[in-house]
């Protein structure tokens, strides 16, 4: 049962139960939940203003810092498998080897603040939309999964998905896809309790028959952050604390619907 106030997430359709899934009932059910819920947006608004303060600062310290190639592209679908948002600066590795001691630290502990605030308000917000109890395995399993899908890639400068060489770009493009579609419930279920195995695992399985829905909110999802971290100077706030929380709470639907109307 639904605990009062809360909308019931595992009928997406609101009340056409075993009705298909679609890219707008999901979306329909985030606006519902967001309505009766305002309070889910608390974390990430939190977080994008963790975001914007490391933007800033690190546009203006003197350690290297890069704008992501997306924000200088014409359209970008800037989908993470997990709810991080599109940030306007990146620092990579490079930029901190061979710093002294305080700025060393100065610079890890800011990415590490920024990945916390983000990892946390993820892991809030999945856990208030699925309505289980605090579990700090979970926790900490979802706070790995976000560094290893979310900012290891940035840290590492891992290059964006183009078609600059069409065969192997449109060869990437598909894998990405198919990628994002396998794994898109991963992080609810981790949130819920799953190992990465069982996870992973569980994510191809309850995908299946609706992978158009899910390529269909990654893209939307994608580009809605690319937009957002366009607007100057308050664009990784804005991509922050509006896209994450509605991708998780997207997240919510499916995992709970699937898990109602597709058995494990």
């Amino acid at each position: 049962m639904t605990p009062s106030g809360e909308p019931d997430l595992s009928t997406p359709t609101h009340g056409r139960v075993g009705a298909e899934l679609s890219v707008w009932s999901v979306l329909q059910a985030v606006i519902v939940y967001v309505r009766r819920q305002p309070r889910c947006l608390g974390p990430f608004g939190v977080a994008g203003l963790v975001v914007a303060l490391a933007d800033w600062i690190r546009t203006a310290d003197p350690i290297p810092m890069t704008v992501p190639h997306s924000l200088q592209e014409t359209v970008s679908v800037q989908y993470a498998i997990v709810p991080i948002g599109t940030h306007r600066t990146v620092r990579t590795v490079d930029a901190v080897v061979d710093l002294r001691v305080p700025y060393l630290i100065g610079a890890v502990g800011l990415e590490l603040l920024v990945l916390v605030a983000v990892a946390g308000a993820g892991y809030l917000t999945l856990r208030r939309v699925l309505q289980l109890e605090r579990d700090p395995n979970s926790a900490i399993r979802y706070g790995l999964a976000v560094t290893a899908l979310g900012f290891v890639p940035q840290w590492l400068g891992t290059p964006n998905v183009t078609l600059a060489n069409l065969l192997v770009g449109l060869v990437l493009v598909v894998l990405v896809a198919v990628i994002a579609v396998r794994l898109f419930l991963l992080p609810g279920l981790v949130v819920a309790g799953a190992s990465f195995r069982t996870a992973v695992g569980q994510s191809r399985s309850r995908s299946r028959g609706i992978g158009w829905t899910l390529l269909g909110l990654a893209v939307v999802f994608g580009i809605a952050s690319w937009g957002l971290a366009l607007v100057p100077v308050v664009g990784g706030l804005l991509s922050t604390a509006v896209i994450p929380p509605a991708h998780a709470i997207s997240l919510g639907v499916l995992v709970r619907h699937t898990g109602r109307h597709r058995p494990g």
